[in-house]
């Protein structure tokens, strides 16, 4: 995972609480999402991951694998050429991430960004169709 592919961190207390009290929030089985678009030039995001978690191995490791998915979504966002624009994330992991697949992770992380992004869901997988849109046509 190269630095360039995960976006910029929330750093502060002051940064997670704005996103949390002006944010959009999504859940999904594995984690909460809280969503702020802003008017900075790149997104960021704020893991959190409490002590009923688990130890610190357990909680370090669903971190890691919620960096890995970032990294990998954004990324082929990049390489797609789709524009994500501007927005602070916070995921706050919930107690069934521990256990879950990293495939159920990705697909439920993927889910939620597409609806957060409006993307389609070519795009939100990184696909690249030559077939054109997929998208309804107008209506006359």
């Amino acid at each position: 995972m190269a630095v360039e592919d995960l976006p910029e961190s929330l750093r502060n207390n002051r940064e997670f609480r704005r996103v949390y009290e002006r944010g959009r929030r999504y859940s999904t089985p594995y984690f909460n999402a809280f969503i702020l678009r802003t008017d900075s030039s790149n997104p960021r995001f704020g893991l959190t991951v409490t002590r009923k978690i688990g130890n610190a191995v357990v909680r370090n490791r669903c971190k890691r694998r919620l960096r890995q998915i970032i990294s990998r979504f954004f990324r082929e966002l990049r390489v797609a050429g789709v524009p994500t624009g501007a927005f602070d994330l916070v995921l706050n992991v919930r107690s069934a991430l521990p256990d879950a697949e990293f495939r159920k992770l990705d697909e439920s992380f993927r889910m939620m960004m597409q609806r957060v992004l409006n993307l389609s869901v070519e795009a939100a997988k990184g696909d690249q169709d030559e077939g054109g849109s997929h998208s309804r046509p107008a209506e006359s």
